[in-house]
């Protein structure tokens, strides 16, 4: 039996394809032109990499502010456009990762080279910590959406 809180406002009718693929592709663009600034800096997770990721961010903030209305219109949106965000950035900084520790890894220094790479330089916190963290936060807010039942107001 259905409630009341579980009915999005029938005034609008938002497509979530319409709505959301283009975040998506848009945060995919960003994400692979911070991986390529990364890439032709060194390889190193620095200052400047830190402040185009933020930047990132604070697209996805403006994105989902002026877009929140139009997402609680939409099953799990708001989750929805969370959960993109999150395996945008932190699967672009892992794959970057991976693909360092592999060239490394098969060069001179051998695993050893990989994973002081991984573990002792600011890949570590561009990689576990933020994949930690943030999943966390996914997490909670992924459970409140079940609780809620798919809608947020």
């Amino acid at each position: 039996m259905s409630t009341l809180s579980e009915v999005p406002p029938a005034s609008t009718a938002v497509n979530a394809r319409s709505l959301l693929l283009p975040y998506a592709l848009t945060l995919i663009a960003a994400m692979a032109v911070v991986q390529a600034v990364i890439a032709l800096t060194g390889g190193e997770v620095t200052v400047l990499a830190g402040a185009l990721t933020a930047l990132v961010g604070l697209g996805i903030a403006i994105w989902l502010w002026r877009s929140y209305r139009s997402l609680t219109h939409v099953r799990f949106g708001v989750a929805v456009a969370h959960a993109i965000a999150f395996a945008t950035v932190t699967t672009s900084f892992n794959a970057h990762a991976v693909l360092r520790a592999m060239a490394l890894g098969s060069g001179e220094g051998g695993l050893e080279a990989a994973a002081q790479e991984l573990l002792a330089t600011s890949w570590f916190g561009a990689t576990l910590v933020m994949s930690a963290t943030w999943g966390l936060g996914l997490l909670v807010h992924l459970t409140g959406s079940v609780l809620g039942r798919g809608w947020e107001h």
